[in-house]
């Protein structure tokens, strides 16, 4: 398993990633480094190594009930050559046929979809297509140089609804010429798609890029820390509460993003994630709180045990924020056995109870 990987869970799956780094893309869009995002895998894949991963991420697994997918990642799989998408897809498959993996994943370009490519994948258990969306915006997509439309992403999704595939949407945050409005605009468009999944994060600019060039120039200012945080727990909120799961919020930090002038400028945070499920705590901890007087004595948060840490926040940021507009009150955090994720519940020592529930969070 590659030092600079780590397993995600897609609720109890694990999912195993196989890095093609750009294969199968027509070009190289103005933010993609993926020397840097994706960290250092080999140019081609040969049988040899897919095996190496595959088996120690299986070594790795303590938990022998969960569902298995090896996952293409860090290209357009299906732009390779067929001969290529054929290669790896029957050597993950030799996992299926052996009982060890359920399924195969792979992620892809809108344009790059259609009924006779769906039908190749179905025959190698490809149960899983995570589109690159980027922006619904055709002009911020054309100066992002996608080279396609978001007419292709919605036929690309419906689609694949239509011949029963499991769909994600990879969304950003922060692109070129694109706003706020431009973003929400996205997202609505997104919910009324309804993907099983969504993959959201902010732009960052590495170097070796056009985007670091507009940047070097003055053309192009990346969102502060604060504002992609704000944008992608908007997202977050807005695609739970639709029954969109959000998989992933972020980057993933490689250790290439630790050399020097490899990140000229963006919000780049290894806890980016953390960051913004902490900002929606602390937002609808805010809205609980709302009617309790500044003079309350004491303020009792009931959570799950596996919610404390982004109720806290970073560094205890949260509850230093609370204490503020508190100064009275003794804080206490208690988590009963039987409180549900998501669901956070508030007493005083006014005796008053209030809830909320934050959808997604599982």
């Amino acid at each position: 398993m590659s030092n600079n990987h780590s397993t995600k869970n897609a609720g109890k799956s694990l999912i195993i990633p196989i890095f093609i780094v750009n294969s199968g893309c027509p070009h190289r869009c103005i933010f993609c480094n993926q020397k840097i995002t994706a960290g250092n895998h080999p140019r081609e894949i040969d049988r040899s190594y897919l095996e190496t991963e595959v088996n120690s991420y299986l070594n790795w697994n303590k938990d022998k009930t969960r569902r298995v997918e090896i996952a293409f990642y860090g290209g357009s799989f299906t732009g390779m050559d067929e001969s290529r998408q054929e290669n790896l897809l029957s050597w993950a498959q030799s996992y299926i046929r052996a009982g060890i993996v359920n399924s195969i994943r792979v992620s892809t370009r809108p344009d790059y979809i259609s009924p006779g490519i769906l039908a190749f994948l179905r025959q190698y258990n490809v149960t899983t297509v995570e589109i690159g969306a980027q922006s619904f915006v055709d002009d911020v997509l054309l100066f992002a140089q996608r080279g396609h439309n978001a007419a292709e992403t919605i036929a690309a999704i419906r689609l694949l609804k239509k011949e029963n595939f499991q769909t994600g949407l990879h969304l950003m945050a922060g692109l070129p010429h694109d706003t706020k409005e431009g973003f929400v605009y996205s997202l609505e468009k997104t919910i009324e798609l309804q993907p099983d999944m969504a993959r959201i994060h902010p732009v960052v600019v590495f170097s070796g890029t056009t985007l670091a060039s507009e940047f070097e120039r003055g053309n192009y200012r990346p969102l502060e820390l604060g504002e992609a945080v704000s944008l992608c727990g908007l997202a977050h909120e807005k695609l739970s509460a639709a029954g969109i799961r959000v998989i992933r919020t972020g980057l993933h930090w490689t250790k290439e993003m630790n050399n020097d002038n490899a990140v000229l400028a963006g919000p780049l945070h290894p806890a980016f994630g953390s960051l913004v499920l902490s900002s929606i705590f602390y937002e609808k901890t805010l809205k609980l709180l709302r009617k309790t007087p500044p003079d309350t004595k004491e303020i009792i948060f009931l959570l799950n045990r596996q919610d404390v840490s982004s109720f806290h926040g970073l560094k205890n940021n949260n509850i230093s924020s609370i204490k503020k507009l508190y100064p009275q009150a003794v804080i206490k955090v208690r988590t009963p056995a039987k409180q549900k994720r998501g669901v956070i519940s508030v007493t005083t020592d006014q005796e008053r109870i209030f809830t909320t529930s934050i959808p997604g969070i599982i």
